[in-house]
């Protein structure tokens, strides 16, 4: 069993968190639609279909950043922003959120994870996550614990 440090995220670090998570998963679409709005863009006779899709390929990106943004710094977010703590055992993860809501979810129901440079989720359900951002482990080895008996166990299955 391992304890968190008690933490809270930013509204910048979640927007850098679920942009990042989004890139990771999608950075083949924007590159092609940014491509193809720069190769259209250099072509030499341009009809209305081709400004369309320059329009199309620079501004998709932006609305879609302008969204999670929205998002991000939402007031509906302020439990996904308040501070919380958690304890790690094999079988399950309790996290206490803000002194007074306590939450306890056994590791069998997470069905995927996903891990970026400095953060780890753990998937409840396609739009429920966990997120455990690294600097939150108290010393090295229980990251370690908990990459090995939590972490690689649910990305195994």
């Amino acid at each position: 069993m391992i304890k968190t440090k008690k933490f809270h995220f930013t509204k910048k670090e979640y927007l850098s968190f679920i942009i990042r998570i989004l890139l990771k998963k999608r950075w083949w679409l924007y590159s092609i639609m940014l491509l193809l709005a720069i190769a259209i863009l250099f072509k030499d006779n341009k009809d209305s279909s081709d400004i369309f899709m320059i329009v199309f390929g620079f501004l998709f990106p932006l609305i879609t950043f302008f969204q999670y943004w929205r998002f991000a710094n939402s007031k509906e977010n302020k439990i996904i922003l308040s501070e919380r703590e958690h304890e790690i055992f094999n079988d399950k993860i309790i996290s206490r959120f803000d002194e007074t809501t306590e939450s306890t979810i056994a590791v069998t129901n997470f069905i995927k994870v996903l891990e970026l440079n400095d953060l780890y989720i753990l998937y409840l359900s396609k739009g429920q996550s966990v997120f455990f951002p690294k600097r939150i482990f108290e010393t090295p080895e229980d990251e370690n614990w908990f990459r090995n008996e939590v972490f690689l166990k649910i990305k195994n299955r």
